[in-house]
């Protein structure tokens, strides 16, 4: 069988230029096994975060039982579904380790392990002293892709009477990263190389029009299973850039800074994020970028979770204990975006197994409960194996093991070579054993 690089583009002339589009792996690039690249390379990892503010309810997040036979709760309700389960760990019991939970402070140890900086400014104090885990491992993993790390955003909603907040829940130290919220704009970015202002929708050449000549030779060359795969990945990408020509309001450019934005009521927060996962997925496929962030909320956001039927804001309701059951409805319905993202990468075929096999991803909140703002029994979830280094479908109960030692765990099975994570007060410098395969 020919073989064919990992690095080969379907190519084609855009707006006067070449272009270039990824390919997903293709049973010609690897080797017999499906186990490594033909040439001897290893298939790539992936390292994310999911972060989510205003901490759970603990009675609807953490399970009754431990082990790999644990019942969803009505938090995680949407992460029992059986293609995804096996690839989940629910990680409870472990500590942040300040005591009571600041939502600024929190959100920076919990994925930074250590305090944030100084505030000298409106955002400063939302950064960290180090780098956020994501940012450790873009430091690797994203040295020889085209896009170092990704930063994504579903909802704006800040704090009530603060206005929006356009930050991701990436920060390289003192610097907090800004979030891509367009889906539109991050297709353009990552399959097109325009960024929002140099781009008209209104004379946009299909993606698939420019690259057609090159695809047909292509798949000449290819042997049934992946002329398949070819086809399914063009036909995704044809669908997706037609899903986000129709929907304006819910892929058009991010406001301007300054400009002011609602107070996050009926945010199109489900259309938003599926789209941008869709993106996402395609373009970790292609091997575009093989780190990112998802910052589905902002710590204190007031976000209304409308489409789960609560008609107030989340900030609002964790601090009203009559209103557990929105509380509840409002986390379900963020897993639900989350368990979207690992469905979508999941079906993705790739070597012997799947995109998500060779995934880290790290699912957290600033707080545990909001409503008591307690850093203790700390929501944590794993998901994907990183190529068979971590150990996950199973609930492990972790009491009084810092938090920090799961990034930790996760950054090295993804081959980050740290002595420590985190600060000396706050961070880690032992993995954990029952999470490492």
């Amino acid at each position: 069988m020919n073989t064919l690089p990992r690095r080969r583009f379907l190519r084609g002339m855009l707006g006067g230029g070449a272009f270039a589009l990824g390919l997903p792996v293709l049973e010609a690039m690897l080797n017999r096994h499906g186990t490594a690249m033909a040439g001897g390379e290893p298939l790539p990892l992936r390292f994310g975060t999911w972060y989510f503010g205003n901490g759970i309810p603990p009675e609807s997040w953490t399970p009754a039982t431990t082990g790999p036979d644990w019942v969803p709760t009505e938090c995680l309700m949407p992460l029992g579904a059986a293609l995804i389960k096996p690839y989940v760990a629910v990680v409870s019991g472990t500590d942040l380790g300040i005591g009571f939970g600041d939502h600024i402070m929190s959100r920076a140890v919990a994925l930074a392990g250590s305090t944030n900086s100084a505030p000298t400014g409106a955002q400063a104090d939302s950064a960290s002293a180090m780098p956020s885990c994501d940012q450790i491992a873009a430091d690797l993993l994203g040295a020889s892709t085209t896009f170092r790390s990704v930063e994504l955003g579903v909802s704006r909603a800040g704090t009530a009477g603060l206005g929006a907040d356009e930050f991701s829940c990436s920060f390289t130290g003192p610097q907090l990263l800004p979030a891509e919220f367009s889906p539109q704009a991050l297709f353009d970015r990552m399959f097109l190389g325009f960024s929002p202002d140099t781009r008209q929708l209104d004379t946009r050449v299909g993606v698939i029009d420019v690259i057609k000549a090159d695809a047909d030779e292509l798949r000449m060359r290819l042997g049934a299973a992946d002329k398949q795969r070819l086809d399914a990945h063009l036909a995704g990408l044809d669908d997706l850039e037609t899903r986000l020509l129709s929907e304006p309001p819910t892929c058009a450019v991010p406001a301007a800074p300054g400009t002011p934005a609602d107070d996050g009521t009926n945010e199109p927060l489900q259309a938003r994020s599926q789209l941008l996962c869709d993106v996402l997925a395609q373009a970790i496929a292609c091997d575009l970028v093989r780190v990112f962030s998802v910052r589905f909320s902002q710590a204190i956001s007031d976000t209304f979770f409308w489409e789960a039927g609560v008609n107030e804001g989340l900030h609002t309701i964790t601090h009203d204990p009559g209103k557990r059951t929105q509380y509840a409805a409002s986390v379900n319905f963020t897993m639900q975006q989350l368990a979207y993202l690992l469905g979508k990468l999941q079906a993705i075929p790739e070597g012997d197994g799947n995109v998500l096999d060779r995934c880290a991803i790290f699912c957290t909140s600033e707080l545990s409960d909001g409503q008591q703002h307690t850093v203790t029994d700390y929501p944590v979830l794993v998901a994907g194996t990183a190529g068979g280094r971590l150990k996950v479908g199973h609930h492990l109960a972790l009491p009084g093991v810092r938090t920090s030692a799961v990034p930790l765990t996760m950054l090295r099975a993804v081959g980050v070579e740290a002595a420590s994570y985190g600060d000396a007060t706050y961070g880690a410098t032992d993995s954990i054993a029952e999470l490492t395969a």
